[in-house]
C-alpha cells in the first residue's frame, strides 16, 4: 500500500483494519440485520429512535411508552452483558440512527455501516439544498433566476420541482423553454450537488460518541490502581487532546459548503460552485469511510470488562488516523 503524502490518502479501504472488540475470529462485523438473540429484543413494538438532542429512545408498543436512555448504559436496563452479541449489536444503534430514522429488531444494516456506496440523498437534503438555492437566487439572480425561484416557492418540495417551476415559467410567466430550461437544469445539479454534501455531513460517524467513550476508557483505567500508570493509560491521555480533529474537520467542511452556496456569485453558470461542492462531498466520504468502523468499534468498548488488548488496539488504529494529516487540512475558499 503506497504512504500517505502531503497531498495524498491512503486507500481507505484497506488501510490499518479495525476489528471491533469481543468479535470472534472469523466472524464479519456489522451483521447483516438487526438480530438480536435475546427474546425480550425481539419483541414486536421494540424499537429505537433518534430524539433531536442526538440521545437514544427506546420505544415500546404498550402505552405509548418512550424511554429515553443513555446508549452506554441501556444494556443495564435491556438485561444485555457486556461483551455479548446482543450487546455489541445494542451498540451499532447509535451509528445506524445516523443513517436511517427508525430501528426495529430485524432490521437491515445500513449500507453505510457495511461499507457500501453512499445511497442516493434523500428528499429532505434535497428540499434543504434547494431552499438554500431558491434564498440565493432571489438575492443575487437576474430576471430568469429571479421568476425560476418564485416558481419553485409555489410548487411542493420533491426531486421534480424543478420541472414544475420550468412548467410554471413557461406558462404563466411567459419565458421561452430554449432561455429557462438550461438555467434550470444548471441550478438543479447545483441543488444535486449541495443535498450530497448535506447526507455526508448526516452520516458522518458519531465522533462525539467515540469522544465520550474514550475519556470514560480512560477515566476506567486511571482509577484501577493496577493501570494508573501503565502505557496505555498514557496513551489515551496523549489520544484524549486530539481525538476531536475528525469532528472538527467535518464540521468546518460542511460550514464551508454552506457559506459558498451564500456568496455573492453569478448563478447563471454555475459549474465552478457544483465542482466546490463536490470537493466538499468527497472530503466528507473521505473522512467517514477512514473513521465510521473505528468509531463504532469504540462504542463497543465497555471500559470495565473489554479487554485492555483490544482497547490497545483501538488507540493505535486511532493514532494511525490522526496521523492522516491531509485528512483534516481546511484550506480557506477562494474569492
Amino acid at each position: 500500500m503506497p504512504p500517505a503524502t502531503p497531498t495524498r490518502l491512503p486507500d481507505p479501504r484497506g488501510f490499518d483494519p479495525v476489528r471491533f472488540p469481543g468479535v470472534p475470529d472469523g466472524e464479519a462485523w456489522p451483521p447483516p440485520r438487526f438480530e438480536f438473540e435475546a427474546t425480550w429484543m425481539r419483541a414486536p413494538g421494540l424499537a429505537f429512535e433518534r430524539d433531536a438532542g442526538g440521545g437514544i429512545a427506546v420505544v415500546r408498543a404498550f402505552a405509548h411508552m418512550r424511554m429515553m436512555v443513555d446508549i452506554e448504559t441501556a444494556h443495564r436496563m435491556l438485561d444485555l452483558a457486556p461483551g455479548t452479541r446482543d450487546f455489541r449489536l445494542l451498540r451499532l444503534v447509535p451509528a445506524a440512527l445516523r443513517c436511517v430514522e427508525r430501528i426495529e429488531p430485524g432490521d437491515p444494516m445500513p449500507g453505510a455501516l457495511l461499507d457500501e456506496d453512499p445511497e442516493v440523498p434523500e428528499d429532505h437534503h434535497l428540499y434543504a439544498a434547494t431552499s438554500a438555492l431558491v434564498e440565493r437566487l432571489a438575492a443575487t439572480a437576474g430576471e430568469e433566476g429571479m421568476a425560476l425561484a418564485e416558481a419553485m416557492r409555489r410548487v411542493p418540495p420533491g426531486p421534480d420541482m424543478f420541472e414544475q417551476a420550468v412548467a410554471h415559467c413557461i406558462t404563466q410567466g411567459g419565458f421561452q423553454m430554449g432561455t429557462i430550461a438550461p438555467l434550470a437544469r444548471r441550478l438543479q445539479r447545483l441543488a444535486n450537488a449541495h443535498a450530497r454534501v448535506l447526507a455526508a455531513a448526516a452520516q458522518q460517524p458519531d465522533y462525539a460518541a467515540m469522544e465520550k467513550m474514550l475519556r470514560r476508557t480512560r477515566e476506567a483505567l486511571g482509577a484501577d490502581r493496577r493501570w494508573a500508570g501503565d502505557l496505555l493509560t498514557r496513551a489515551l491521555e496523549a489520544l484524549l487532546p486530539q481525538i476531536a480533529r475528525p469532528r472538527r474537520a467535518a464540521e468546518a467542511l460542511l460550514a464551508q459548503a454552506v457559506a459558498a452556496m451564500r456568496r455573492p456569485m453569478p448563478l447563471e453558470a454555475p459549474t465552478r460552485l457544483i465542482l466546490e461542492q463536490e470537493r466538499y462531498r468527497d472530503r466528507l466520504i473521505d473522512l467517514s469511510v477512514f473513521w465510521r468502523r473505528l468509531a463504532a468499534a469504540w462504542l463497543a468498548v465497555d471500559p470495565d470488562t473489554t479487554d485492555r488488548r483490544e482497547i490497545e488496539a483501538l488507540a493505535r488504529n486511532a493514532l494511525r488516523r490522526l496521523a492522516l494529516v491531509p485528512l483534516y487540512r481546511i484550506e480557506e475558499p477562494e474569492g
